[in-house]
């Protein structure tokens, strides 16, 4: 049975991750650095979410415990959620955007070693590790163009998927262990993050006087060559930076709420499966006609799913069979041992 509010919720991830990949790529071809671009896209999520939760009301809002546990996970999430993406970032600086994606694609395989880790009742066997196999093989082959690698480059980027598989397992903790619901979970996590990217705007400009940030900003695209901090083409574009605020408020709080619906592991390889559709709407967007390779890459990613769909099931449904065989050969031979001390006695 197909569950219809899942499969809306994902069409509305996609769609509002389009929108917004599509105009930050017109914000930094404007010239937003990707430190002020993600200081705003928080900012603007939070005040969404504030608007919502605080003053609407729409939903009841719980606000974070003040408990050592509650606070400690809480800001780990924000952390792990924040530096993804200033990790990302600064791999735009190093390598070409196409070659970023393509390791990107490789997440689902970090996820499922820290859902082994920490998550004591996640699935994961080898047929589910060999089934994500296409669609990390499928993503990165839609994103795949011609770049030159750098180590600290692909490191940057392992980082990277470190701190999102690291997001995805610390948000299942949080909302087993303190009961919070997505909604407030998600303005607790980006007005933290706020917090954490106005420090780290800060220490980067005591020590480096965003300079590292301009180059980096200057040489993430061949597409954008901008001039980086100059106030006034930030001031430019105020509409796009709205309407790109909204949609990344958006896209990562049904990316929460789809979270909140499935296992870790299936959300990162929902994930890769964004990254071709936002490369589709790329090429309808800026142009360019679509290789053999990149369509090549949509296809297998897409069949990928199904495939990774099928096994996870079947293997979910047997973990089930075997646990319930368990407990039915544990209540028999409980059964027998006090029929055996009645007998005795």
């Amino acid at each position: 049975m197909i569950d219809v509010t899942l499969l809306g919720m994902i069409v509305l991830w996609y769609g509002s991750s389009v929108v917004c990949t599509n105009t930050a790529k017109e914000l930094k071809m404007l010239g937003w650095s990707s430190s002020s671009l993600t200081l705003a896209e928080l900012a603007i999520a939070t005040a969404c979410s504030f608007v919502m939760l605080v003053i609407l009301k729409i939903r009841p809002y719980k606000k974070p415990g003040f408990t050592y546990n509650e606070l400690k996970l809480t800001t780990m999430l924000a952390a792990s959620f924040v530096f993804g993406f200033v990790t990302m970032n600064s791999a735009f600086g190093l390598m070409h955007v196409s070659l970023v994606m393509t390791v990107r694609a490789t997440e689902p395989l970090f996820t499922m070693a820290a859902a082994k880790c920490f998550l004591g009742n996640e699935i994961v066997t080898v047929r589910i590790l060999l089934a994500t196999l296409p669609i990390v093989i499928g993503a990165g082959l839609s994103a795949l163009e011609s770049a030159d690698a750098t180590f600290n480059g692909i490191v940057l980027i392992f980082i990277c998927n470190c701190c999102f598989a690291a997001r995805g397992v610390t948000t299942k903790l949080v909302k087993e262990q303190f009961k919070v619901d997505d909604f407030s979970l998600f303005l607790n996590i980006c007005a933290i993050g706020t917090l954490i990217q106005v420090v780290n705007i800060g220490m980067l400009t005591m020590f480096s006087s965003g300079e590292e940030d301009v180059a980096a900003d200057s040489g993430s695209s061949a597409e954008a060559d901008v001039s980086g901090d100059d106030p006034g083409t930030q001031t430019s574009g105020g509409a796009t930076m709205l309407i790109n605020g909204i949609t990344f408020w958006a896209y990562l709080q049904l990316s929460w709420l789809v979270l909140g619906r499935v296992s870790a592991v299936t959300h990162s390889v929902l994930n890769s499966l964004r990254r071709p559709v936002i490369c589709t709407f790329g090429f309808l967007r800026f142009g360019g006609d679509p290789t053999a390779l990149n369509i090549t890459g949509i296809a297998l990613a897409s069949g990928g799913a199904l495939l990774y769909g099928q096994v996870k099931r079947a293997e979910v449904k047997k973990a089930a069979r075997l646990l319930s065989i368990e407990d039915s050969v544990a209540t028999t031979n409980g059964s027998g041992d006090d029929l055996e001390k009645g007998s005795s006695s």
